[in-house]
C-alpha cells in the first residue's frame, strides 16, 4: 500500500527480521523477500486503522513482536490516519476543530469533490493504486463503509474519474464503479456530497447504468423511477417484461444509446456505427413488439421507466 509497503520492506531488511503482513480477509500488505522457514511460524494481530492485520514471522523473533507491532502501527497512523480520521469524523458527525480541518483538508476552502469508488476486487489494492496516482498531491483517500472515498480539488473532475476507473480496471482486471456530486466548500458540504454519491452508487448499480460512472446531478430520472409506486412497477413489468427478455444484446444497446442521444436518430446511429435506416428498422421493430414508439417523447418516457425497472429487477 502506497509507500507503506516500502516502509515494511525497509524495516524487515534493516532489522533482518523476515515477516509477512496480511489483512484478516487475506489481502497481502507485505510479503517478505527474505527467507522464512514456514515450519517455525508464529502470528499475532495488529490493528491498522479499522483493518485487522496479521503479522507472521519465525518463532526465533517472537520477542520482537511488541516492538514490531508498535513500529508498524505507528507508521500506518502517520501515513494514513490523521487525514482519514478527519474525514471519518466529518462523515460521522463528530466534533472537529477548524485547525484540524485546515491542517488535514487545506484544499476544502477552495472547493473539493467527494468521489466514491466501488470495486469487485480488492479494495486495498484499488486504494493503493489511487494513492500512487495522487502521490505528493493534496488528495485524501480511504476505505469507508466497504467503498473507497477520494476527496480533493480537481480542476477537471470527469477526467480524474475516468483516469481512476481506467487505472483500477486495467491493473486489477475487475469491475469499477464511480459516483460523485457537486463541488463543496465546507464540512457540511462534504457530508452532503458523500450521501449524494452513496445514493448515486446504489441507483447506478441497480439500474446497471453503462460506463459505471454516476453523476448525481444527472440521475434525477433514475431517482424518480426508483420511487415509483410498487403497484405501477408491477403493472409495467407485467406489460413489458417478456418483450424485454426476448430482446438480444444488440437491441438492448440500441435502446440505451438512442435514449442517451436524446431520441436523436442521427446521433444514435453515429454512436452505434450503423446506417440511419438500420436504426429506423430497429426502432420500428421495437414499436411492433411492444406497441411503444420510442421516437415519441411520451411513449419513450413510459417505455424507459419500464426498461429501468426491468433492468433493476435483473440486477437484484
Amino acid at each position: 500500500m502506497y509507500n507503506f509497503n516500502e516502509f515494511l520492506k525497509n524495516l524487515s531488511h534493516s532489522s533482518k527480521i523476515p515477516f509477512n503482513v496480511v489483512t484478516e480477509d487475506g489481502n497481502s500488505l507485505y510479503i517478505s523477500d527474505l527467507d522464512i522457514k514456514n515450519s517455525h511460524i508464529t502470528s499475532f494481530t495488529i490493528m491498522l486503522g479499522r483493518v485487522k492485520g496479521i503479522i507472521s514471522l519465525e518463532k526465533q523473533y517472537e520477542n520482537c513482536t511488541a516492538l514490531l507491532k508498535y513500529t508498524i502501527a505507528n507508521k500506518y497512523t502517520q501515513l494514513f490516519l490523521s487525514k482519514e480520521q478527519a474525514v471519518i469524523d466529518i462523515l460521522e458527525n463528530r466534533e472537529i476543530s477548524i485547525d484540524n480541518i485546515n491542517i488535514n483538508l487545506p484544499f476544502l476552502k477552495n472547493g473539493c469533490y467527494v468521489i466514491l469508488i466501488s470495486v469487485n476486487g480488492s479494495k486495498y489494492e484499488a486504494l493503493s493504486i489511487i494513492k500512487q496516482i495522487y502521490d505528493n498531491e493534496e488528495v485524501v483517500s480511504l476505505i469507508y463503509n466497504d467503498n473507497i472515498i477520494v476527496i480533493g480539488q480537481f480542476a477537471e473532475v470527469q477526467q480524474h474519474i475516468e483516469s481512476i476507473k481506467e487505472s483500477i480496471a486495467s491493473d486489477l482486471y475487475c469491475e469499477c464503479y464511480v459516483s460523485y456530486g457537486d463541488i463543496n466548500y465546507d464540512i457540511k458540504g462534504i457530508k452532503k456530497a458523500y450521501n449524494e454519491a452513496a445514493e448515486c452508487m446504489i441507483l447506478g448499480k441497480k439500474f446497471d447504468i453503462k460506463d459505471h460512472i454516476f453523476n448525481y446531478n444527472k440521475m434525477l430520472f433514475e431517482k424518480i423511477v426508483y420511487n415509483v409506486d410498487a403497484k405501477i412497477k408491477r403493472e409495467l413489468l407485467y406489460m413489458l417484461k417478456d418483450k424485454f427478455d426476448a430482446f438480444d444484446s444488440q437491441m438492448i444497446v440500441t435502446i440505451e444509446q438512442f435514449v442517451d442521444c436524446g431520441l436523436n436518430i442521427s446521433d444514435a446511429a453515429r454512436k452505434l456505427y450503423v446506417h440511419r435506416n438500420t436504426l429506423i428498422y430497429r426502432l420500428d421493430k421495437i414499436k411492433k413488439e411492444t406497441n411503444f414508439d420510442i421516437r415519441d417523447f411520451k411513449d419513450a418516457s413510459v417505455f424507459l421507466i419500464a426498461f429501468l425497472i426491468w433492468k433493476g429487477n435483473k440486477v437484484e
